[in-house]
């Protein structure tokens, strides 16, 4: 069965307590790496500590941070009968915004049966997961793109390299420059060693008046489709 992580707190109504809480929250929230949502975090626990501070009937308030499965939950007793009211003061009021506030951020939030605990939930922001690859690439002598491949691993980048070359010859009607240059290249050892190693790679390859480049580099690739233009979104490394 899942535990939650949690923190657990229990301190004196003194308004110092409620930054207190607040940047000890922010740590824990740092260790179970959820930064994404401190801020969020934060407002929510200044609203209800301070809250608890204000009006607790008891000479101390308990606090609770949790996290499991994706949720943050935060939870306030001070020992005071009845649920919080949203209100929604004028805007030339100065104070009655806390539980407004709350209201606005939390996922949801409630009270205990006896209303002297009060709770807060919000959901964690997926972290976006990128995936290592390397993005190659055939341009002409003048620079111009002539085909581009997304690859998982140096071998399959340069499979695609070699194929890519044959259509390349053949396009201009030199079939057999590609076996030329399959072996001026030395068998692709030194493109693979540095694909390898996380490092870019540039092949110029000449012949005549045929002049081509083959170049690829280590990325990162997000998890969606394509971007505008039709390239798979990625990030080069370092």
């Amino acid at each position: 069965m899942d535990q939650p992580d949690r923190f657990i707190a229990s301190c004196t109504r003194t308004p110092e307590r409620a930054a207190q809480i607040r940047r000890i929250s922010a740590a824990h929230l740092r260790l179970w790496g959820i930064s994404d949502c401190i801020e969020t975090a934060r407002l929510l626990i200044s609203e209800l500590v301070t809250n608890a501070i204000r009006y607790g009937e008891r000479d101390d308030i308990s606090f609770s941070l949790s996290h499991l499965k994706g949720e943050v939950r935060i939870d306030v007793d001070d020992g005071t009968p009845g649920r919080p009211r949203v209100k929604r003061p004028t805007i030339d009021k100065e104070t009655g915004r806390g539980m407004l506030i709350v209201d606005t951020l939390a996922d949801e939030w409630g009270t205990s049966d006896d209303g002297s605990r009060t709770w807060a939930t919000i959901t964690v922001p997926t972290s976006m997961r990128t995936t290592p690859g390397f993005w190659c690439e055939w341009r002409g002598a003048d620079g111009e793109r002539l085909a581009a491949c997304a690859s998982a691993v140096p071998a399959s980048a340069i499979n695609w390299a070699r194929t890519q070359m044959r259509v390349i010859a053949s396009t201009i009607g030199e079939p057999l420059l590609a076996d030329l240059w399959d072996w001026l290249s030395d068998g692709w050892r030194d493109a693979a060693a540095a694909l390898e190693r996380g490092e870019d790679f540039t092949l110029p390859l000449v012949a005549g008046p045929h002049a081509f480049v083959w170049h690829a580099r280590p990325v990162r690739f997000l998890p969606m489709a394509a971007l505008e233009g039709g390239e798979p979104a990625c990030s080069a490394t370092g």
